[in-house]
């Protein structure tokens, strides 16, 4: 009998954990060169806790399970109720509070392309500052891991939650029910297009559906007013705020001015966010929804027992990101190993000498393979080359009575002899070279 995996999970081979992992890892570098420290949560919580202000549409997402004491748990959703539990139980922490997270969550939703039932997400929090200077830096740092990853066509959508509620009270939508409604809604735009958002809309009662399509559909830079709703419903000051988030995104984060805009369809789907939410999108790839998503929490740390706490994060939706790479074909993610360095001898008298020198190289922290095949020269050759290893070292008879070796640089089709004694230096320098140090 063969077993399947479960549906909306999938499993990773070496050479999709290379890319997957080098996405990781830039997320990681990026988030540090920000001050951000690592926090590891548990996969599970009380299901009580994963609940409070998720949502309606994410609480029917939760996994959840008795344990055999009859405890009712599940599996989280996302990282942030976690962090705001232990934020929550630490009110002494100083502030500001700046966690990363990397690791999976799950969601049991309709699998689609790029989002699993079971998927990884690498965010941040940045925890006790009430100020739009929070939030301009986690936008800021998420922008910079795009640019790291060379997706210059991403741009961030920014909107505030504020707005959002004073339309719903303005369209007589008054119960936490009827606006979670509204905004889950509205949230479909970019996932199911216009018609689907209207018939939402006629659902929950509303007729007169026109300034609100016109407005969600406007993707405004300039004009923050466009149908002239806005005004009606009295947020000046929170249109400010947005207008004072772009100025310091754009003056002082230096993010161009066409990589960010202002789009009054996002809202968010989780039920925690307070006021400011972004969501960072490819244009030509809308189909793959939001790359990575975040806003400000401002009341959940309280909702959860602790101090009242200004929040705001973002995470990255790590498979999304992938997926959009192979579509853009500009992927950093060529390699389908993680050796750099490939060591062989040409002959079995030589096997350990290749075996030692190996040894000292893997010393040096330089990741190096030999073969265990006891495949010829040429096959090893091959399989080196389709692996995307940049480098390999071949012990030969004639070479070693010379005390040379041969190394062989696989990318641009080159060969030398080194001395044995300088090759961990000719190593070093010929990585360097192509970009591995």
């Amino acid at each position: 009998m063969r077993f399947r995996r479960p549906r909306g999970t999938r499993d990773y081979l070496p050479e999709e954990c290379v890319e997957r992992r080098q996405v990781i890892e830039i997320a990681r570098r990026v988030f540090e060169l920000y001050g951000y420290g690592e926090v590891v949560t548990p996969a599970f919580e009380y299901l009580e806790l994963l609940e409070r202000k998720a949502g309606e549409e994410v609480r029917e997402q939760i996994y959840w399970f008795k344990d055999k004491a009859g405890r009712l748990l599940g599996l989280r959703f996302d990282m942030t109720t976690s962090i705001a539990r232990i934020v929550a139980n630490n009110p002494v922490m100083p502030k500001p509070i700046r966690f990363y997270y990397i690791g999976p969550v799950w969601r049991y939703e309709e699998p689609q392309r790029g989002r699993l039932r079971e998927f990884w997400q690498a965010g941040v929090e940045l925890i006790g500052s009430p100020l739009l200077d929070a939030d301009a830096e986690v936008i800021a740092l998420t922008a910079r891991f795009f640019r790291e990853l060379k997706l210059n066509n991403v741009k961030v959508k920014i909107n505030d939650r504020g707005i959002m509620n004073a339309l719903a009270r303005y369209l007589k939508l008054n119960d936490d029910l009827s606006i979670e409604r509204f905004f889950r809604a509205i949230d479909k735009y970019y996932k199911q297009g216009m018609e689907v958002v209207e018939n939402e809309l006629r659902k929950l009662g509303i007729t007169n559906t026109r300034e609100i399509l016109e407005l969600i559909s406007s993707n405004t830079r300039e004009d923050l007013d466009p149908t002239g709703l806005l005004s009606k419903i009295g947020v000046k000051d929170r249109v400010r705020l947005l207008e004072d988030l772009l100025e310091v995104l754009i003056n002082g984060y230096g993010i161009p001015r066409d990589r960010v805009e202002i789009d009054y369809s996002i809202v968010r789907g989780i039920g925690y966010y307070t006021g400011l939410v972004f969501e960072f999108m490819d244009d030509d790839f809308l189909e793959l929804g939001s790359l990575a998503a975040g806003g400000r929490y401002d009341e959940l740390i309280k909702l959860l027992g602790g101090v009242d706490t200004p929040a705001t994060g973002m995470s990255i939706g790590i498979e999304r990101v992938v997926e959009l790479l192979r579509l853009r074909k500009e992927r950093t993610m060529t390699r389908t190993s993680n050796a750099l360095v490939l060591v062989t001898s040409t002959t079995d008298e030589y096997k350990y000498n290749a075996i030692r020198l190996a040894e000292e190289i893997r010393d040096e922290n330089i990741p190096s393979i030999v073969d265990v095949m006891g495949r010829k020269l040429r096959v090893i050759m091959e399989r080196a080359d389709k692996s995307s290893i940049p480098l390999v070292v071949i012990l030969g008879p004639r070479e070693l009575k010379r005390g040379e070796v041969v190394l062989r640089d696989l990318k641009n089709r080159k060969q030398w002899y080194v001395p044995r004694e300088n090759i961990i230096v000719e190593i070093k320098r010929t990585l360097a070279q192509l970009g591995f140090y």
